[in-house]
């Protein structure tokens, strides 16, 4: 485009110069940067605030201690026969609890699996009463019998009378742990004719070890 020397004033020529320079400006800045100029679209233009919802973190280390629990529950602390009558000293009786039954139901609760064992507290009986005889009974005159086995173990002994000793015998291998784990008992006495009147008294102790 030509323009002639009248066309042009020199307060118009000034204004184009400084246009042709910030146009320059503007080129060589995206030259060297590579990108377009943007547009901030925040609401209210650059420089509003953030109002977009905020957020913080807290970290709390929880620690827990578990130790080895096993427990083992007998019904009833005190199981009885009474010998009355020539049947009950011909044929032995089983011991009955305070309410009559038999079987004695015992629990166990562990975190770990199992195994149960029985004994006797001492080779005799403890005798209390006038004497007059023989007062020396063994321990074995009591026998045991698993009646059931609900630990998911395995029965360790016969499901039958097995006559009871000081050496801890087996009695259920591997039950499953978890909480009230049930086996039943039944004890019977067998004292035959041979001992003197009196009461007679022994310490059963079953134990449960965690394997």
């Amino acid at each position: 485009m030509l323009f002639s020397q009248n066309s042009l004033n020199p307060k118009k020529m000034k204004k184009l110069i400084l246009s042709a320079a910030f146009a320059l400006a503007a080129f060589a800045g995206y030259a060297q940067t590579g990108a377009a100029p943007t547009t901030d679209n925040r609401p209210g233009g650059p420089g509003c605030c953030n109002f977009d919802p905020a957020c913080d973190h807290a970290v709390v280390l929880v620690s827990l201690c578990l130790e080895n629990i096993i427990e083992i529950c007998p019904p009833l602390d005190i199981l009885t026969a009474k010998f009355d009558s020539k049947d009950d000293y011909n044929d032995g009786q089983e011991l009955e609890d305070f309410f009559g039954h038999h079987t004695s139901t015992f629990s166990v609760s562990s975190n770990r699996n199992f195994n149960v064992t029985i004994k006797s507290a001492s080779p005799n009986f403890l005798y209390v009463g006038p004497g007059g005889g023989n007062t020396t009974m063994p321990c074995g005159t009591l026998s045991y019998n698993l009646a059931s086995n609900g630990t998911g173990g395995t029965n360790a002994t016969p499901m039958t009378w097995n006559p009871l000793t000081v050496a801890a015998a087996p009695l259920i291998n591997n039950g499953v742990h978890g909480l009230n784990k049930p086996f039943g008992l039944k004890f019977k006495a067998d004292p035959g004719w041979d001992f003197a009147a009196g009461s007679y008294n022994l310490g059963v102790i079953l134990t449960a070890t965690q394997l």
